[in-house]
């Protein structure tokens, strides 16, 4: 009886032996096969929520969460990480036309870019370079760096990043005034965008070669572009791109003397600019607006407009004064 017991015991403390080599074992592989990720997780998290201001115009917080994002990758060297916000920060420094910041950034970024063997990268970041370039009308510098993205482009066999060149290289020839070659490289972004079904890249295309149409006075034309793109920007729900789009062919309407239809499209790109905040926009919304009701010879709904606009432009004169104090 008592060398039953004694087994017993001995089979439980075995058992119980088992059990904890097993606890053990799936314990260390769950902490070897998955690395720990909550640092670079945050930092993506952060990302999100400065794309998602930022594709709303609202820059300010867009930088902020960028930066937070940036923090959150340099405690764990996360190369890929860091070279994305930086240049992400770079896009927002050019949007407040801050070249020189944005040019130390983008530098930075194609520095670890180059490192890591990023040719994506680099394709945003010869990019936006030629878009600091456009700015500064520096075109024939501008179609450089287009090259050189473009080439990182097609090493990463990244189609959209080709075919945003392609447009990007479209607006400069317009405005150089080289038509024609405007019209191949934004037809060609328009089929590339297309096959990739890129709503964004398309919207752009579209807005872009509506332009050169109404360069071309060919209004018309403009026009059926300009309502594409207004499309795609609404598919994609993006407020900055319908902003513009309404914009585009309200001018048109004005242009052929279309006031009613002109004064329709520039109160809708009010409100989505009043529902942004975006303050420039707004002015010049209510500015167009009062030349078209000027024009229609409505006073009354002219003058709620005026004191709109300048109460708008205190304000604005207001907060200038306190920053300066």
């Amino acid at each position: 009886m008592r060398y039953i017991k004694f087994c017993h015991k001995q089979l439980k403390s075995k058992l119980l032996f088992l059990i904890v080599l097993i606890l053990i074992f799936i314990l260390t592989s769950c902490a070897t096969d998955k690395p720990i990720t909550t640092t670079r997780e945050s930092a993506r998290d952060y990302e999100k929520l400065a794309l998602e201001h930022y594709s709303k115009g609202d820059i300010e917080n867009a930088i902020l969460f960028f930066e937070r994002s940036l923090k959150e990758d340099q405690k764990v060297n996360n190369l890929p990480g860091i070279s994305s916000n930086l240049y992400n920060i770079a896009r927002c420094y050019l949007y407040y036309k801050k070249f020189d910041n944005a040019e130390k950034l983008i530098n930075e970024a194609i520095e670890i870019n180059k490192r890591i063997n990023n040719p994506d990268g680099l394709g945003d970041n010869y990019s936006l370079f030629a878009s600091i370039e456009i700015r500064k009308k520096n075109y024939s510098e501008a179609l450089k760096y287009l090259e050189l993205s473009e080439k990182y482009y097609l090493e990463a066999k990244n189609q959209k990043g080709v075919g945003n060149v392609k447009n990007n290289r479209g607006t400069i020839y317009i405005k150089m005034g080289d038509f024609e070659k405007a019209k191949i490289e934004i037809s060609e972004a328009i089929s590339i965008h297309k096959k990739k079904k890129n709503h964004l890249g398309l919207a752009a295309a579209y807005n872009n070669m509506g332009f050169l149409f109404e360069m071309q006075n060919n209004s018309e034309e403009a026009l059926n572009y300009y309502k594409l793109a207004l499309k795609e920007d609404k598919y994609m729900e993006n407020s900055l791109g319908i902003s513009s789009d309404l914009n585009n062919i309200a001018r048109y309407y004005k242009k052929i003397g279309d006031y009613e239809s002109a004064l329709f499209y520039y109160k809708s790109a009010l409100g989505v600019n009043r529902s942004m905040s975006l303050v420039a926009r707004v002015k010049q919304d209510l500015e167009n607006i009062i030349e078209v009701l000027d024009a229609l010879g409505r006073n009354e709904e002219k003058l709620k407009y005026q004191k709109a606009l300048e109460e708008l432009t205190s304000t604005q004169t207001q907060q200038s004064e306190e920053q300066n104090t």
